[in-house]
């Protein structure tokens, strides 16, 4: 029963963020010519190579395109500007929406297909070379990876050449095409230099050039500050392994994080350093197995640096914008120390015993948490309370509650 509750709701989550859309304003442009404004669904280069879901403006209806049904599609503000055209991506010409890097008398187009990138360079005559770069993944394994590796440097041996003879008007975009690098400012930057050794008449041979900015993730830097309560702690080579030590600190920080809103809409990597300045836990207990033995008033004292990095989803575009968030975290203590004031059976007085535990990476583990984001202009606000547990021997519970100020 718990695991089928647990699958449904696994799926409801899949379903209703896969369904969220990024929309960006843009047109698109018909094979009659005409252009036709709104909202274009901002995805990656993968999927927009494939299809194009737009929202005319006015309306609130989807119209999905597929490459062949319209001319192309581009994003506002000088964004990334997409067209129909038949190339050869997996061994059959198809139809696709090709990425224009650059438009003029050398065109530069781009496909994203399986992680792998095609780039395809077409001379004002028609003569077209590719270029591919390939993803480091590798779809076979053993020898069969050995045969697909030196498969794949026979096929850059070949592209390279043919792309070279294609630019051999212009030495230095010949110069310019390197296969250690293959960046798309780069290849840019080499039909740029061909035009400029080409270009005879006084006007402006490229009509259309990529921004490289239009590709950027935006990334956002945070200052973080909260209370923590330790419901379990443990600290390595305590004196006494079995007792806890729960404790309450305060907690501030740095982090960064970069949105992914092209993969899914509200989605962002986190990134945050977490420092405790002063960790104090005081117990008394009665100490019957490990020395020294009797009646123990133990103090644990440390600092505690830690690290999280992982993954948050928000909801929304109000004022108040709900999230959850969860990833892998680790925390090191530093400057441990242990003193215990005992008193054996029969004694009067209390003995100090001091203990140096030193500085270990103690827990590792994964958070979870909720809370709400609240967006003051280009920077925001957040508030959410978290769950720490460790999978390791300190047997780590922690429960957070932490502001957040974004820019």
């Amino acid at each position: 029963m718990k695991k089928s509750l647990l699958f449904w709701v696994l799926t409801v989550f899949a379903t209703v963020t896969m369904a969220q859309t990024n929309l960006k304003p843009g047109y698109v442009i018909t094979n009659s010519g005409d252009t036709i404004r709104g909202n274009i669904d901002f995805r990656t280069n993968d999927k927009l190579s494939k299809q194009c879901d737009f929202w005319a403006n006015g309306g609130n209806v989807k119209t999905t395109y597929k490459p062949g049904d319209i001319e192309g599609f581009r994003f506002g503000h000088n964004g990334k500007y997409f067209v129909t055209r038949r190339l050869n991506v997996t061994g059959e010409p198809e139809l696709y929406f090709a990425e224009f890097m650059v438009h003029g008398k050398m065109n530069l187009y781009c496909i994203v297909h399986n992680s792998d990138e095609y780039y395809f360079f077409e001379r004002e005559d028609g003569e077209m070379a590719e270029l591919t770069k390939r993803s480091s993944a590798y779809s076979s394994v053993g020898s069969f990876a050995i045969q697909e590796a030196k498969d794949h440097l026979q096929e850059k041996r070949e592209q390279f050449g043919k792309v070279k003879s294609l630019l051999q008007k212009s030495w230095k975009a010949v110069e310019g095409v390197d296969d250690n690098n293959m960046s798309r400012k780069k290849l840019v930057n080499v039909v740029r230099d061909y035009h400029n050794d080409v270009c005879t008449d006084a006007g402006k041979c490229m009509v259309y050039e990529y921004n490289e900015t239009s590709d950027k993730f935006k990334m956002h830097f945070k200052v973080l500050a909260g209370f923590a309560s330790y419901l379990t702690e443990e600290s390595i080579n305590q004196n006494y392994s079995d007792e806890n030590y729960p404790c309450g600190v305060f907690e501030i920080g740095i982090g960064g994080e970069v949105e992914l809103e092209r993969i899914m809409k509200g989605l962002s990597a986190e990134l945050a350093i977490i420092y405790s300045p002063k960790y104090k836990s005081e117990q008394e207990f009665v100490a019957t197995e490990m020395p020294p033995l009797g009646d123990v008033s133990s103090t644990i004292e440390k600092s505690i640096l830690a690290f999280s990095l992982g993954v948050l989803k928000r909801w929304g575009t109000g004022n108040i914008q709900p999230l959850i968030r969860g990833g892998l975290y680790v925390g090191m203590d530093l400057g441990a120390k242990e003193t215990d004031m005992v008193r054996p059976p029969y004694a009067s007085s209390y003995y100090p015993h001091d203990y140096d535990l030193g500085s270990y990476s103690n827990h590792f583990g994964f958070y979870f948490g909720a809370g709400v984001q609240m967006p003051i202009g280009k920077q925001f606000v957040r508030l959410h309370g978290d769950l720490y547990k460790s999978v390791d021997i300190t047997d780590m519970v922690k429960l957070g509650v932490t502001a957040e100020f974004g820019f």
